[in-house]
């Protein structure tokens, strides 16, 4: 059932919208009765869609809701129920006019499919952090964490000679109906000096590993796959991905993100940066999609599964519609490497589950040195054929809660210098369909180009100073935390920084009544000494100080804020207990005091 939602209006009057639909024994998707359910009714508002549908004895139903704004989607639901009636996930509601579309489709509960956990992770050097990490408890929890999810099928990058080890702690202690098999797919002839690549684990049935594909763009290294069968006698095709790394849009694309939010000249238009790709991985792209893929599945309809570090940005992401979300810094890029995967019928399923590239940004690089301003999403899971239907895809950046208790914890945030992908699908067909809570993306609650500026009037850089517990003299003293220079940093003293905590204490001249103070880390690409974690303080004499607020910040460009009402003190100081590298780096400590 579609339809069209005037903005602005009232909560109370979309949550009593109910559209019957009409009567259908057809086995296809149909409309379906709905309700909107709001908070509040102006743009921003939390809602639900509320789907009902006939319920039938030994059968299930499949809900599919949308909501737009013309040919804009802002939220994507697909929900199975033996209920007969469905609710999404929370969104915000859409400025404008808002088009809500909901379908359902009933079927016998033994043909509702069969569902599948996909994942996709480049384990940075087999779980060893680039073989920085040597005693082999990130590899030991990198296992325990990879259990916890339980993918049916895992696409590794990157298994360097951790894949025996990997699938030897998969199986520990699991039951001989819910093994792992495993297969190398890099083949010695293409290892590089690490070792082999691409690895592909699954609980299903290996029937066929592909043969080694080679051409002059890409090898084993770069793609590899096997025909996996379906309990239900079907089957798919999975394929593990790598292409590559060099001329990445990570560095490019953070340093024109910042160039545009601070107005400094452009190094590379926006143009330039799209055509990154075209160094190396469009030509491996064209190859994997052209040529490799076909040699393996001939003219087989069976859905295919590929997963993979790709090192190229999302072209759903950099559209007009996204141009002013957070990171993007008014940019639209048209990246050609993704693009040529949707083209060729593949599904990018975080984006399809998560349409709002606002709200789920999707970072995979890096959750070891730093999200930096634009927002890098460099790892996918992508499903092609009509039999395969996404129910929800997330990006994990973070330890178990179990293991941030752990010595690794600071230095290595997650088990990998990659976030990993996790996507739940369902492959219609024989089979009772989806069997655990589907997994969900938690949404980034950042919106907006950057921050605002805090409340207050700025205190002049010519009216502070500046000192250090430890700095690097020249390059790294605290003047430049003040100098209204944001291209400068203060920073800690380098190489063997003594240990943290830090402190860096501002002294504003004179005892000023405070509304804010403003932490802006440094902006260039290395994000080493950017604070993670400390506490504000404040002093009247320099000499005793109290706490004013107990900061968490994240690994990001972005300033942090921090309000200062009702605080009267003529110094600020910032500790930090911990920063990126066990360093502390900031580009501007930036107080707001009461406007008079």
């Amino acid at each position: 059932m579609r339809k069209l939602i005037p903005p602005m209006v009232a909560a109370l009057a979309l949550a009593a919208l109910t559209v019957p639909s009409p009567a259908s024994a057809h086995p296809g998707p149909r409309p379906a009765a709905y309700r909107l359910d709001c908070d509040g009714q102006a743009p921003g508002s939390s809602c639900t869609v509320v789907a009902s549908g006939k319920s039938r004895p030994n059968h299930v139903q499949e809900f599919v809701a949308t909501v737009r704004t013309g040919e804009q989607v802002w939220a994507r639901d697909t929900i199975y129920t033996r209920e007969g009636q469905a609710r999404t996930r929370p969104f915000p509601l859409p400025a404008g006019n808002v088009t809500v579309d909901v379908s359902v489709t009933s079927m016998p509960e033994k043909k509702a499919g069969t569902p599948l956990r996909l994942m996709a992770w480049n384990l940075y050097v087999g779980g060893t952090i680039n073989g920085q990490e040597k005693t082999g408890q990130n590899l030991a929890q990198l296992i325990e964490y990879l259990n916890e999810v339980n993918p049916d099928i895992l696409f590794v990058v990157e298994a360097y000679g951790s894949g025996e080890k990997i699938l030897d702690g998969l199986n520990a202690g699991r039951a001989e109906d819910d093994r792992y098999t495993a297969a190398r797919l890099t083949q010695p002839e293409d290892y590089s000096v690490n070792g082999d690549n691409l690895w592909i684990y699954t609980k299903l049935d290996i029937q066929q590993v592909y043969p080694r594909y080679a051409d002059e763009d890409i090898s084993s290294f770069n793609l590899g796959g096997a025909r996996l069968g379906l309990p239900n006698g079907k089957h798919v095709h999975a394929f593990s991905m790598w292409t590559w790394h060099e001329l990445s849009s990570n560095w490019d694309g953070h340093e024109a993100a910042v160039q545009n939010l601070y107005g400094m000249p452009r190094t590379k238009t926006d143009q330039q940066l799209a055509e990154n790709d075209n160094f190396r991985r469009v030509a491996m792209g064209k190859s994997i999609l052209e040529k490799a893929l076909p040699s393996f599945i001939g003219d087989d309809d069976a859905p295919v599964l590929m997963g993979g570090d790709l090192n190229a940005w999302p072209h759903l992401d950099w559209t007009e519609q996204f141009k002013n979300a957070r990171g993007h810094a008014g940019m639209v890029l048209p990246w050609p490497l993704t693009k040529m995967f949707t083209d060729a019928g593949f599904t990018d399923t975080f984006r399809h589950a998560n349409p709002d590239a606002g709200r789920h940004p999707g970072r995979t690089w890096s959750s070891l040195s730093g999200w930096r301003s634009a927002p890098a999403r460099i790892d996918y899971v992508f499903t092609r054929g009509e039999d395969v239907r996404v129910l929800g895809s997330r990006i994990d950046d973070r330890r178990l809660p179990r293991h941030q208790d752990s010595p690794l914890d600071d230095p290595y945030p997650f088990y990998s210098d990659h976030s990993s992908v996790i996507t739940d699908v369902v492959i219609r067909g024989k089979g009772t369909g989806p069997d655990q809570p589907v997994v969900h993306d938690e949404p980034e609650h950042a919106p907006g180009v950057w921050p605002e500026v805090p409340a207050g009037t700025r205190v002049p850089p010519a009216e502070l100073s500046a000192t250090a517990s430890t700095f690097k003299p020249g390059a790294g003293d605290p003047a430049r935390a003040v100098d209204g220079n944001l291209t400068t940093d203060f920073h800690s003293y380098y190489p063997g920084p003594p240990p943290q905590p830090h402190h860096i204490t501002v002294d504003l001249g004179k005892v000023r009544e405070l509304s804010a103070v403003r932490f802006q880390p440094k902006l260039r690409y290395d994000m080493n000494g950017t604070v993670r974690r400390g506490v504000v303080q404040v002093s009247d004499d320099g000499e005793t100080f109290r706490d004013v607020k107990r900061v968490e910040w994240p690994m990001m460009t972005a300033p942090n804020d921090v309000d200062l009402t009702g605080v009267s003190a003529r110094y600020i100081r910032l500790r930090a207990d911990y920063g990126m590298g066990g360093a502390t780096a900031l580009a501007e400590i930036i107080p707001y005091e009461v406007a008079r």
